[in-house]
């Protein structure tokens, strides 16, 4: 398709769905959802620019056949990185950029795009290309075929390792691990990742009800909801990342303990437990 012929981009206002953020603005740019897209892809970026193209690129070969939809959530980068995505925007009709201006957040952004998406079968990865999306359709497979709510993408088990990481990034890494488990005790392998799948009536589920803070939006989905939840996991390797700095920190480190302590001081009448049943396919439950 020539540019010549797409169709003229239209910028909107979006409201985030997080309540107790308040109304909140946003501009996004794009053509519009994909025609009846079979999966969403929400991507948060913040200084990302590097990543942005060869991200596109390999999604393309990995996605070949599906509809699907990639979703920006830009936090006002500093380094163009919105700038490029909108022209990317005029090369891919499935391209959709959404721009929050003065504040940051990768859980909110998390959550504005899966609010703005348009599949039934949302995806959050991070830009950085450490996430495999090679395992895209794997985890397609094993939600569909197990019918789970979600589906993790595990650095923690079988298949899975943290790749030339450090020493210190995998301790750091091991102690967040065992932290997670005050308030999801055995849940997942992988609590803190940020690559996984969900089903959209789940994330409506839990939209409401999640605070939508710090980094570690699935976590704070799964500790929320109030039924049973039926969670896959598929491993994969963590990749080193090529462009950008990371963002892990000590900031990141001190929201994600605030988190916890919220959660436990929400739910320590009613803390989750994990049913016994074989990978890669399991269970937990909170009472209500």
């Amino acid at each position: 398709m020539s540019i010549s012929t797409l169709p003229i981009p239209v910028a909107s206002s979006l409201t985030s769905p997080t309540s107790q953020a308040g109304s909140i603005e946003a501009w996004t740019f794009g053509f519009g959802p994909a025609a009846s897209a079979d999966l969403s892809l929400i991507v948060p970026t913040y200084n990302e620019r590097g990543n942005i193209i060869e991200l596109i690129m390999r999604l393309d070969r990995v996605l070949a056949g599906l509809e699907w939809e990639l979703i920006f959530i830009d936090d006002d980068s500093p380094d163009g990185t919105a700038e490029l995505i909108r022209s990317q925007c005029a090369l891919h009709p499935n391209l959709r950029l959404i721009e929050r201006i003065g504040r940051r957040g990768l859980s909110s952004a998390c959550l504005e795009g899966m609010h703005a998406a348009s599949g039934p079968l949302l995806a959050v990865m991070d830009a950085d290309l450490q996430h495999d999306e090679a395992i895209l359709p794997v985890m397609l497979a094993t939600l569909r075929s197990q019918d789970l709510d979600v589906v993790v993408g595990t650095r923690n088990a079988a298949g899975g390792t943290m790749g030339e990481f450090s020493p210190l990034r995998v301790a750091l890494s091991k102690l967040g691990r065992s932290l997670s488990r005050i308030v999801a005790p055995d849940l997942v392998s992988d609590p803190m990742s940020g690559f996984f799948l969900l089903r959209r009536s789940f994330y409506l589920e839990v939209a409401d009800s999640v605070e939508g803070k710090g980094f570690k939006i699935l976590l704070d989905m799964l500790t929320t909801c109030t039924r049973r939840v039926r969670v896959g996991e598929v491993g994969y390797r963590f990749r080193n990342r090529q462009h950008g700095k990371s963002k892990l920190g000590p900031s990141v480190l001190f929201e994600y303990l605030l988190m916890l302590g919220r959660k436990l001081l929400r739910t320590q009448r009613n803390r989750p437990r994990a049913a016994q049943i074989q990978p890669p396919a399991s269970e937990f439950y909170r009472r209500a």
